[in-house]
């Protein structure tokens, strides 16, 4: 009798715990209501902060982005050096390797420019601007984010270190 009483009760209470947890999720469960959002999705690819991205951005092929953005990095790199041959010590030096181009602008820090095959962009590392990336859209570098020509940023942040203003072009 012990032993069957025994049994009983740890069979009793072995049940328990696995049936009171499941009850009340499901009572849980049945109480949830569903309050809708404002928000939805995107009609068409988007980038991580929202905006949508052109389609000629989208379609660049991997051969079109590494011709057009080799191009724009040797040109550049040729404008970099004349500019360095013209003021050695404000722009003492101009490196393009392996699609990583650094220029040492002792007055304001290293800029790195540099090539983003899986993302098909360009990325700059400013020590004045900070990060920026940028897309081939319309035949120019083009930051998708606030619009900003990159070539045109260049300019601009070399025009304030070197006595003349600089003009580099594609």
């Amino acid at each position: 009798m012990l032993k069957r009483s025994i049994i009983t009760f740890g069979t009793a209470v072995a049940r328990r715990p696995v049936l009171r947890p499941y009850a009340a999720c499901v009572r849980a469960f049945s109480r949830l209501q569903v309050i809708p959002t404002a928000r939805g999705f995107a009609s068409g690819p988007g980038s991580t902060d929202g905006h949508e991205i052109p389609k000629e951005v989208l379609e660049l092929s991997a051969d079109a982005y590494h011709i057009s953005s080799d191009a724009f990095l040797d040109s550049l790199q040729e404008q970099l050096e004349e500019l360095s041959d013209a003021y050695p010590d404000l722009l003492p030096d101009v490196e393009l390797t392996q699609g990583v181009m650094t220029l040492e602008v002792p007055a304001v820090g290293t800029y790195v420019i540099n090539k983003q095959p899986p993302n098909k962009q360009i990325w700059l590392s400013s020590p004045v601007s900070g990060p920026n990336r940028f897309d081939f859209y319309k035949n120019r570098w083009i930051s998708l984010r606030d619009g900003q020509d990159l070539l045109s940023l260049l300019n601009i942040e070399l025009s304030d270190v070197l006595p003349k203003p600089v003009t580099i072009e594609a």
